[in-house]
């Protein structure tokens, strides 16, 4: 099947720089995850464990956690990493497996109590049982990451005793391929509303200006059956909301449990068209048509490529209250569909000018709630000025000879790899690799993340790639603001010493990987990077990194030794809080460099 074969020839993209023959076991399990991790975007940087807690007798695993402390909602990452999986053949899992694998992390919660009392203190993970264990947790979000493909697709339920919302999200290697292919283009899946839900509904048609027929696009609004947008995700999933700013669905805040609340009262239920904004669709196609002659009416029989861009949360509540059975047959949810009509050739690439429009889109539909900054400044000035530069820019070469690579910077995740695969297998894909080598990739929030630590903000970078990614633009909103009448454009040394900021904290985390320090291993290189800015920024001259394409070997030293001094401090001033809680807040980098900058600074 031609399904099968693009699974295989992604995956074997995928495997490449993880099983490497020279890991270890739990080394390969670590990457995969980071790399999982990369795609999934998280608000929260999640805390990944070394070694991850394991309890075979009790079957318990948790391989990372984040904690959201004002929500006191708990992220909990547990691993399914099947060495017989290969590039060759496809090995599914079944819900049954995925259960398990997911119940594994909820054995964690229950055994609180016995874990609690006989786990070593000084071990990595008891911040972990400290956290279940002294708090009443509202929510729990369980992510089970496989390398096994979850074709079934289906909604995985896990409750766990004395906590409300336990919401279960699987990533298989699926639904990466899926995300970075959606990321780059709108699916082709067709949903037949009359065919697979025995339902359909109806819209108006919004004219266009002046009867203008040259628009790319058409624009319906009207409202959709709550039941059948129920039913249609329960079928589809993640698919329908991949392009959601919001990203992934979960059924958490004021605003979700209002619309529950809302749902399952009688008395309320109807008025909800009322209460709620509703969603905003996108589509590449439909089968539309017209009622009646002479009426601005339109069934919806069915469309291709939907998308739903705008109202993710909204669909999450109305699926959960589905799932509870709550009556949905009197409840509509106002809808605005817009069918994109992208041809070949129109002045830019046609996935360019989609990515544009649902930007767009996105952008100006979603003012309800908070809104991942980076997806939404994805395609400004600044970011699209970086991308420019690095599919321009060569990487110094050493001497007399001409240069071979570029960076490649991902201005939407999964670019990298979807560019792989517009290309034939063989020459076409090792000429782009070795164009573009994939140790030379880099993503827009870690770019804020490397250059926010340079800079002297650690804590910002603890926080995850959303702080950061809001701080690294405000640092330079000058080259991304809308303001044409002062247009300032990107300049190509600022672009060089973003990739020197870069290859500096790439160095510290392979300083810091060698040493094999005991937890905490993204706060240790963020401080470590910031501490030697800080003491030795004077010394070390970006543009020189970019030349070079590294930081000079005489650094290897000092950065071991801030390293080590870097993970003391922060268990150490630490005392009773959470580390990770610790390495968000700016005091603890001015607690450091008040106590440690001066026994720091003559090491060179």
């Amino acid at each position: 099947m031609k399904e099968d074969k693009q699974r295989i020839e992604f995956f074997k993209d995928f495997l490449e720089d993880i099983e490497s023959p020279d890991k270890a076991t739990a080394s390969i399990q670590g990457t995969f995850l980071e790399k999982m991790l990369n795609f999934m975007e998280r608000p929260e940087e999640p805390e990944v464990l070394i070694p991850p807690y394991i309890n075979s007798s009790k079957k318990i695993a948790i391989n990372a956690y984040s904690y959201d402390k004002e929500s006191l909602t708990l992220d909990l990452y547990v691993v399914d990493y099947d060495f017989d999986q290969n590039a060759e053949e496809i090995l599914t899992i079944n819900k049954a497996e995925i259960t398990e694998i997911g119940t594994k992390a909820k054995r964690f919660i229950t055994n609180i109590k016995s874990i609690q009392s006989s786990r070593d203190h000084s071990l990595q993970d008891y911040e972990l049982v400290k956290i279940v264990a002294e708090n009443d947790l509202e929510e729990v979000n369980i992510f089970i990451i496989t390398n096994r493909y979850y074709l079934a697709n289906k909604p995985v339920d896990i409750t766990i005793p004395g906590i409300q919302n336990v919401n279960t999200e699987v990533w298989d290697i699926d639904r990466v391929h899926q995300l970075i292919t959606s990321e780059q283009g709108i699916q082709n899946d067709h949903i037949d509303f009359e065919e697979d839900f025995n339902n359909a509904f109806d819209m108006m048609f919004v004219p266009e200006p002046n009867n203008d027929t040259t628009s790319n696009f058409d624009c319906y609004i009207g409202y959709i059956p709550a039941e059948l947008l129920a039913k249609a995700y329960d079928v589809w999933g993640p698919k329908l909301v991949e392009r959601n700013v919001r990203s992934f669905l979960q059924v958490r805040g004021g605003t979700n449990k209002g619309i529950r609340n809302t749902l399952k009262d009688s008395s309320q239920k109807k008025m909800f068209v009322a209460y709620n904004n509703g969603i905003s669709t996108i589509a590449r196609s439909g089968d539309i048509e017209r009622i009646k002659d002479g009426i601005n009416l339109y069934r919806i029989k069915g469309l291709t490529g939907w998308q739903i861009v705008n109202g993710g949360q909204t669909t999450a509540s109305i699926h959960q209250a589905y799932k509870e059975e709550v009556d949905l047959s009197d409840v509509y949810v106002q809808a605005k569909l817009t069918i994109l009509k992208v041809d070949e050739g129109i002045t830019k690439d046609k996935h360019s000018l989609e990515d544009e429009m649902v930007s767009r889109i996105s952008e100006y539909a979603n003012t309800q709630n908070k809104i991942n900054k980076s997806d939404l400044l994805a395609n400004t000035r600044f970011m699209s000025d970086l991308e420019k530069f690095s599919r321009s820019t060569w990487m110094p070469a050493l001497k007399g000879r001409k240069p071979e690579s570029k960076w490649y910077f991902e201005r939407a995740r999964g670019q990298y790899m979807v560019d792989i695969n517009r290309r034939k297998r063989g020459k076409e894909q090792n000429d782009f690799k070795k164009l573009y080598p994939k140790d030379k990739v880099i993503t827009k929030v870690e770019i804020a993340k490397y250059f926010m630590s340079w800079e002297g903000f650690p804590h910002v970078s603890s926080k995850g790639g959303e702080e950061a990614y809001k701080k690294f633009m405000e640092f330079n909103k000058n080259f991304w603001k809308s303001d044409v009448s002062t247009p300032e454009n990107l300049s190509l040394p600022v672009y060089q010493k973003i990739i020197a900021r870069t290859i500096i904290n790439n160095r510290v985390k392979e300083i810091v990987e060698e040493m094999k320090l005991k937890g905490y291993k993204a706060n240790v290189v963020y401080y470590t990077v910031a501490m030697l800015h800080h003491l030795y920024g004077k010394e070390i001259d970006l543009i020189k990194v970019w030349e070079e394409q590294s930081l000079s070997d005489k650094w290897e030293e000092v950065v071991r030794i801030i390293a080590s001094k870097t993970l003391f401090f922060l268990r150490e001033s630490a005392g009773e809080r959470n580390v990770t809680q610790w390495a968000k807040q700016e005091a603890c980098w001015v607690q450091y460099k008040e106590t440690d900058a001066k026994e720091l600074k003559g090491l060179i």
